[in-house]
């Protein structure tokens, strides 16, 4: 099961589109499960692997994958090549991530390229690995085709995902 728990106030039915889209692409549940609030004192921009660790409230079974959302900005990450802007944050393999619609303003608006780092995100939580196909949401997001991407997964991808998902059911 997909939990999305929206740390700002989103529209309902942009939730709900949002949630029926990562149903299709990975083929399990996924549902809005409420609000968090981001830790005391964590101001913005939010600190993405703190937020992770932090976060508190949320109620999710230890198969499940947790996909915070939120309005607010995400801390530049520091990578050997400098810092990096953040749209989304996941730990490899591990069971939550974050994501931010702050570059793009509007979920309603800005779906598609929302939704393509939402898939890259959660594959990044079932193991997937960054991918060669530039239409697949696995391609590396920093590159400058990555928003103009559908949201979607490439064959590899898509298999190795139902893989993941067929094995932690198991």
């Amino acid at each position: 099961m997909i939990r999305v728990v929206t740390l700002d106030p989103f529209d309902d039915k942009q939730i709900a589109k949002f949630n029926r889209t990562l149903y299709t692409a990975f083929g399990v549940g996924s549902e809005h499960s409420g609000s968090a609030e981001a830790p005391a004192g964590m101001s913005e921009p939010l600190d993405a692997e703190k937020l992770l660790d932090e976060v508190t409230g949320i109620r999710a079974y230890k198969d499940d994958k947790v996909l915070l959302l939120t309005s607010r900005k995400l801390k530049d990450r520091e990578l050997p090549s400098g810092k990096a802007p953040t749209t989304g944050f996941a730990r490899y393999g591990k069971d939550r991530a974050v994501l931010t619609i702050a570059p793009f303003k509007d979920l309603e608006k800005d779906f598609k390229p929302i939704a393509r780092h939402a898939l890259h995100q959660l594959g990044t939580l079932w193991e997937l690995h960054h991918c060669l196909d530039p239409r697949c949401s696995m391609y590396p997001p920093w590159t400058p085709s990555f928003n103009q991407g559908d949201h979607i997964f490439c064959t590899f991808c898509r298999e190795k995902s139902e893989q993941k998902i067929r094995l932690a059911k198991s």
